[in-house]
């Protein structure tokens, strides 16, 4: 905004000094005077639609990027989900084939201390 303020004071500033210096009438450096701030006002509003163009712009590639980012993201939390259900689920079968092992392990003794008994 800084840019347009100081676009504006130029306006003005010029103005007065083309007023003050002017070889003509009154009349013609009034006119002139407010051709030149027609001209800043035209020019200050042309400033501003580019501005809220580009700021449209920049927002729009804020929210796309944005957008895409929290895909990726979801896509590797649900990935890094997936790794560990898989490590879950073979852990689980790591515990029960120990078990198992443990079971029939228990049963031999068992088996050994009835004979053994007998």
């Amino acid at each position: 905004m800084k840019n347009a303020e100081g676009f504006v004071i130029g306006v003005l500033v010029g103005a007065v000094g083309a007023l003050l210096l002017a070889p003509a009438s009154g009349a013609e450096t009034r006119q002139e005077l407010r051709r030149a701030v027609d001209k800043g006002r035209d020019r200050l509003r042309t400033m501003e639609s580019l501005a809220e163009e580009r700021i449209g712009v920049l927002i729009d590639e804020i929210q796309e990027k944005t957008a895409h980012l929290m895909d990726v993201g979801g896509d590797l939390v649900e990935s890094k989900r997936q790794d560990l259900l898989e490590a879950i689920q073979v852990a689980k079968r790591a515990l029960a084939e120990e078990r198992d092992i443990l079971t029939r392990a228990s049963r031999a003794r068992r088996v050994e201390a009835q004979d053994i008994d007998h």
